[in-house]
């Protein structure tokens, strides 16, 4: 073979058929051109394993179907003793599964076996390819330990382990002036312990000694080696003959500190590889409410095996342009990272995430001074070094994972964040399969409500209508169909309702910052309340973020609620309505609205704002009111049991005979759409009646979040 070595190439073909070895190897020394190819044959795996035992050979080419061992087992038993020599299997019985497990196992090359003799010129030419590879390899592996010998320190010991000499590789290396030395016995150098220095020379020096002994130590420097860290190195010894028959020595010096730091470093990446795949495994097996713990573990496993202090996922909200904490992961006792980044606080930061681009900072001090923003921020949670990777979903950002140490400096490599920047992907995915899968539990859910209304609750309603009609029919009398029309009518409500719930469910439109009490206003006026009911909005309720038009359902669906379930029970005086803040002139019925904290309800006898006269025993009175996390819509009608407080949600629950008992489920379909709760409180002592309050302020780890998480 003209390589520049003029080395010729010896194949070894293995094939079950002597007519075939003795074919192909005649076109092989034929078609190989100006290489000078030599083939000798074998007939049998065992055969060709003892044959490259006592011969030298460059590239084996083999069978796969053969008797006595297939050339997948044969292949084995080649790489057991010889784990890079060019293998080729040529076989007329292959498949996509038999090349797949070949390459698995280390063949070089893989090809079928064809008709014609063209087959054979490609066969050379693909043996001729894979020697050249193989010895341009071996070569560079030669030059790469010529080079590791050049940059290797030479010195000499005396019988002592004494240095009687050193060459200017080894003072270089080690820091230290050649008279300085001279004569110091090279364990006095040790770092640390001095036994693998001691070990070694004593070895090299016995009777019957190996031809070198090789040992690692680390070794500490001397006043002129460049590093602060100690200096870990790799040794040969030698004997060398003298002519006084005293033993002497001779060494080589390496520093392999560099090449510790890439394997210790290979090593730390191979267990963040095995730590992000088996997370990756966990996440996509996790039960939907399992989903928050096993993200959390996925941060804990990570940040245990990158030695952080904290890792954090935070969910991102476009309309708001603040992110919010919503899984997290200290080790140790760090301080919390924020609960939530508004844009404006960390602008640099944020602009980078929503370009998609990883952050990687090797301390907080490394930014720029136009990214002060966030140097504030990241300062005041006390952050050293720290990598951010956005969460994308549809080309937008849902959010970010911060991985960080506190206080201290962190180099990142490439590696590494691109490791971490498939955790977050892993949580994204997670987030999304979790937010579809509650989707679809909801919608399952609704279809079984309205299945139930359906086979059971237009059931009575039907029956009625059904029975007075035939009653009309049977005796002429066409009262009965007025109450007939009862039924139908029951129906049609029982019907919007269930419709209602089932096309809106539990999701919002778009969502933006609304007044609570012009809210409340809006839904008392859509309602009709009769003329003995009464609104009072108090001060001090402020706004949110909301669907108005769903939100402004909620508060009609209560009012009606408590409007059809009001009495002439449990009614306060116009004393007690004027201390607790009921105010203001009422007007109209239909707008009986009152508002502040300053003004005067009317008293019983009055004259209404229409000239009407109301009696207040007679009146219902609704009140909306702040709370310290939301707030609450209350009446003072009979008011809702205790025992009854956990179901009255449910569908179809109901205490009216004109109910249909889906308003208080809609309410809570709504309210759960934005991410709030509800519950039934008991009423103030000297007002009675059903108080609903309305936390809008969520519970970080029990409220889904309004992000938008998609797999796409």
């Amino acid at each position: 073979m003209d390589d520049g070595s003029g080395a010729d190439v010896r194949v070894l073909h293995v094939d079950d058929e002597p007519s075939l070895t003795d074919l192909v190897s005649i076109y092989l020394e034929r078609e190989a051109g100006d290489v000078d190819l030599s083939v000798s044959t074998s007939n049998s795996g065992a055969d060709a394993l003892e044959r490259l035992r006592q011969e030298q050979v460059d590239c084996v080419v083999s069978d796969y179907d053969m008797p006595d061992i297939d050339g997948l087992e044969f292949l084995r038993a080649v790489r057991s003793e010889h784990p890079d020599l060019p293998f080729i299997l040529f076989t007329g019985k292959g498949s996509e599964e038999v090349a797949r497990d070949a390459f698995r196992v280390g063949a070089t090359d893989y090809m079928q076996k064809d008709t014609g003799t063209d087959q054979y010129t490609v066969l050379a030419n693909r043996v001729v390819n894979a020697v050249s590879q193989y010895r341009a390899k071996a070569a560079s592996e030669r030059y790469g330990t010529a080079i590791e010998v050049l940059d290797s320190g030479v010195y000499s010991l005396d019988s002592s382990g004494r240095f009687t000499s050193a060459d200017g590789v080894f003072c270089e290396l080690t820091g230290y002036d050649r008279e300085a030395i001279i004569g110091r016995e090279f364990a006095d150098l040790a770092a640390e312990s001095d036994d693998e220095i001691r070990a070694a020379f004593e070895r090299v020096v016995a009777p019957d000694a190996p031809d070198t002994e090789r040992f690692e130590t680390v070794l500490s420097p001397g006043p002129a080696y460049p590093h602060d860290d100690d200096l870990l190195c790799e040794g040969h010894l030698a004997l060398r003959p003298t002519e006084d028959d005293e033993p002497a020595v001779i060494g080589t010096l390496q520093d392999v500190t560099e090449r510790r730091r890439r394997r210790n470093r290979l090593r730390y990446e191979t267990r963040l590889k095995d730590a992000v795949l088996d997370t990756s495994t966990s996440l996509m097996s996790a039960e939907t409410d399992e989903i928050g713990t096993k993200i959390e573990w996925t941060l804990q496993s990570v940040g245990e095996v990158a030695d952080l202090d904290r890792c954090s996922v935070y969910l991102y909200d476009d309309e708001t342009n603040v992110a919010a904490l919503m899984h997290d992961w200290r080790g140790g006792d760090p301080r919390e990272h924020p609960a939530r980044v508004a844009l404006e606080d960390a602008r640099w930061l944020v602009e980078r995430l929503h370009r998609f681009e990883n952050v990687r900072l090797h301390r907080v001090s490394d930014l720029p001074p136009e990214a002060s923003d966030t140097k504030r921020v990241l300062t005041d949670a006390e952050t050293g070094g720290f990598v951010a990777v956005p969460m994308v979903s549809k080309w937008a950002l849902v959010g970010f994972v911060v991985f960080d140490v506190v206080e201290t400096s962190r180099s990142w490599t490439d590696t590494e964040v691109d490791l971490l920047r498939s955790v977050a992907n892993n949580v994204t995915h997670t987030l999304a399969r979790q937010r579809r899968e509650r989707e679809l539990q909801r919608q399952n859910d609704r279809l079984e409500e309205f299945a139930s209304v359906v086979s059971h609750d237009l059931r009575n309603p039907l029956n009625v209508a059904k029975g007075f009609v035939e009653l009309a029919r049977e005796e002429d009398d066409v009262a009965y169909l007025d109450r007939a029309l009862d039924g139908v009518t029951r129906m049609d409500t029982l019907l919007n309702d269930v419709l209602k719930l089932a096309r809106q469910g539990r999701k919002v439109g778009e969502t933006r910052s609304v007044a609570i009490e012009n809210v409340a206003e809006r839904a008392w006026k859509a309602v009709d309340t009769g003329d003995d009911a009464v609104l009072v909005v108090e001060d001090g309720l402020g706004s949110t973020q909301a669907d108005q038009g769903r939100f402004q359902q909620a508060f009609e669906n209560l009012f009606r609620n408590a409007v059809e379930h009001g009495s002439t029970g449990n009614q306060t005086t116009s004393g007690d309505a004027v201390e607790h803040g009921s105010t203001g002139n009422r007007t109209a019925s239909g707008d009986a609205v009152e508002h502040g904290s300053t003004g005067r309800r009317d008293a019983p006898g009055d004259a209404s704002a229409d000239g009407a006269s109301k009696d207040a025993a007679d009146e219902l009175t609704v009140r909306v009111g702040p709370t310290e996390t939301g707030f609450y819509v209350a009446d003072d009608g009979p008011g809702i049991p205790v025992d009854e407080r956990d179901t009255v949600f449910e569908h179809g629950h109901t205490t009216s005979e004109s109910g249909t008992g889906f308003g208080l489920s809609i309410v809570e379909s709504i309210v759960e759409a934005h991410g709030w709760d509800i519950e039934v409180t008991a009423p103030e002592p000297d007002l009675g009646g059903a108080r609903f309050e309305f936390d809008i302020g969520g519970v970080r780890s029990e409220v889904e979040p309004r992000f938008s998480l998609s797999d796409d």
